[in-house]
C-alpha cells in the first residue's frame, strides 16, 4: 500500500512538474519595420504596415491600431489578422478613413498574441487632417410652447436666428456640413438649421419601423448620430445614410445610450417598471453583444476610454457613478455620491462636468475617486468648448463662461427666455 501511494505520488509530482514546464512564458516579438518614425500622411491617405512578428510556438494573431497620442483613445477600428504561423511577415495597408481627424501625433499599434501572452510594439507618425476654429456658439431658449435659437459669432452678442416651432428635447451641431440639428420634443423628426442660409427643413431621417419619439440625440468624434426613441436605436452616418438600427424586444424599452468609440452601451429597461440591463451594442450593426443588470436609473453613460464607461444615475438617495467595463461586463458600484443628476460633460483633459440639482461638481476618473466642488449653482445646462478648455453654464436665463476649473465667470449674459440648450460650433479645414 505505501509503495503504491509512493508511486502515486511521484507520478503527480511528475506530472505536475511536467505542465508546469509546458507552459508558454515566452512572449512574441514585434519589430516594425514600416512606417518609419515620425513619417507623415494626410487624411484619407494610406499607410503601409510592414513587421516580423515571432513566437517560439506559434503566433496566433495580429491586431494593428491606430492611437491618438493626446486621448490615447483609437481613432479608426482595429485590423484582427489570424496568423497560425510561427514566424510571419505583416504587410497590410490602411486607410485613414476618418476625413474629421485633427492634424497631430498618433501611433501605431501592433499587437501579437500566442495563445497565452501578448506583446506589443508602437511607431509614431504624424497626421495632416483638420484644424479646428470655434465659430460661435448657439443656445436654444425656450418657453412652454416654442424654442428660440441664438446665435453668437465670437462677439457675445447673441442674436435670434431662428424659432422653432415645437418645445426643445436635444440638439447637436453637425461639423461635417455645419448644421444644427433640432430634436423637438414628442416627435420623431428632426430639423436641420443652416445657420448660413438661415433656412431649415423637417426631413424624417428615419422609415417607418421606428415611429416613435426621439428621446435624444448623441454623436461620436466621427460625427456619426444615434437616436434614441423607446423602442431602440437609430444611427446614421455623416452621408445621413442610416447603417445602424437596434430593436428592443417588445416587452421592454431603451432609456438612455453612452456612445463609444468602440462600441455602444444602451440602459435596457421592462416596460412593466422590473429588471434594468445595459446592453453592449456591435459598434457597426448595432447587434446585442452582452448584457449587465443594473438596479438604479440611468441618466447618462459617458465613456472614458475605449472598454470602460461611467454610468451616472439617480436613486432615491440621490446621484451616483458607478464603472462599467464593456468587454467583461464587470460594474464597478459607488465610486462616489452626489445630489440627483441633471447632466454630465466630458472635458478634453478626461474630467466629467456633472450638473445636479443643488450644485455643479467634478468628477475625474484619474484621481482619488471624490467629487470635487466647482460652482453652486442648481439644474445647470452645461456645454464645453474643447479648443479653448472653458464651460459655458446656462440656469434660468443667465448664461456663464468659465476657464475650467476657474470659479470666475470671464464673460456672462442674460437671455430672453429660460435657457434649455447649449452648442458650440466649431468649423473644420
Amino acid at each position: 500500500m505505501r509503495k503504491a501511494f509512493v508511486l502515486t505520488a511521484s507520478f503527480f509530482l511528475l506530472s505536475f512538474f511536467s505542465c508546469k514546464d509546458d507552459k508558454d512564458t515566452q512572449v512574441p516579438s514585434v519589430v516594425i519595420l514600416n512606417p518609419v518614425e515620425n513619417s507623415e500622411y494626410e487624411v484619407l491617405g494610406q499607410v503601409f504596415v510592414k513587421a516580423n512578428v515571432y513566437d517560439n510556438e506559434v503566433v496566433e494573431s495580429v491586431q494593428v491600431s491606430l492611437i491618438s497620442d493626446d486621448s490615447r483613445n483609437k481613432v479608426l477600428p482595429s485590423v484582427d489578422l489570424k496568423v497560425g504561423q510561427k514566424d510571419y511577415l505583416l504587410e497590410y495597408t490602411f486607410e485613414i478613413s476618418d476625413s474629421l481627424l485633427s492634424t497631430g501625433r498618433y501611433y501605431l499599434q501592433i499587437e501579437a498574441f500566442d495563445g497565452e501572452n501578448r506583446t506589443s510594439s508602437f511607431r509614431y507618425i504624424n497626421i495632416r487632417g483638420m484644424n479646428k476654429e470655434q465659430m460661435g456658439v448657439f443656445v436654444t431658449c425656450s418657453d412652454d410652447l416654442t424654442a428660440d435659437l441664438y446665435f453668437d459669432q465670437n462677439q457675445f452678442v447673441f442674436q435670434r436666428i431662428h424659432q422653432f416651432g415645437k418645445q426643445y428635447q436635444g440638439a447637436i451641431f453637425n461639423r461635417f456640413n455645419q448644421e444644427f440639428w433640432f430634436l423637438p420634443k414628442n416627435n420623431n423628426e428632426i430639423e436641420m438649421y443652416d445657420p448660413v442660409k438661415g433656412s431649415a427643413t423637417f426631413s424624417k431621417v428615419f422609415n417607418s419601423n421606428f415611429p416613435n419619439s426621439f428621446g435624444t440625440i448623441k454623436k461620436d468624434n466621427r460625427d456619426v448620430r444615434f437616436t434614441v426613441a423607446d423602442i431602440g436605436v437609430k444611427g446614421f452616418n455623416q452621408n445621413q445614410n442610416e447603417n445602424y438600427t437596434y430593436l428592443t424586444p417588445a416587452t421592454k424599452k431603451v432609456e438612455s445610450l453612452g456612445v463609444g468609440e468602440l462600441a455602444n452601451v444602451v440602459e435596457e429597461v421592462d416596460r412593466n417598471g422590473g429588471n434594468r440591463f445595459l446592453i453592449v451594442l456591435n459598434k457597426s450593426t448595432g447587434a446585442s453583444l452582452r448584457a449587465r443588470n443594473i438596479f438604479s436609473d440611468v441618466v447618462d453613460i459617458q465613456f472614458i476610454d475605449d472598454e470602460s464607461a461611467l454610468v451616472f444615475c439617480n436613486t432615491a438617495q440621490g446621484g451616483k457613478g458607478m464603472l462599467f467595463n464593456i468587454n467583461t461586463t464587470a460594474l464597478q458600484t459607488n465610486l462616489f455620491s452626489c445630489d440627483s443628476i441633471r447632466e454630465v460633460i466630458k472635458t478634453n483633459v478626461g474630467d466629467f462636468v456633472i450638473s445636479t440639482k443643488s450644485t455643479i461638481q467634478i468628477y475625474r476618473p484619474t484621481g482619488n475617486g471624490n467629487l470635487v466642488n466647482y460652482l453652486t449653482i442648481r439644474d445647470a445646462v452645461l456645454a464645453y468648448d474643447d479648443l479653448n478648455n472653458q464651460v459655458y453654464v446656462g440656469f434660468g436665463t443667465q448664461l456663464r463662461v468659465y476657464n475650467y476649473r476657474q470659479i470666475s465667470a470671464v464673460r456672462s449674459i442674460s437671455m430672453p427666455n429660460k435657457i434649455v440648450g447649449i452648442n458650440v460650433k466649431f468649423n473644420q479645414f
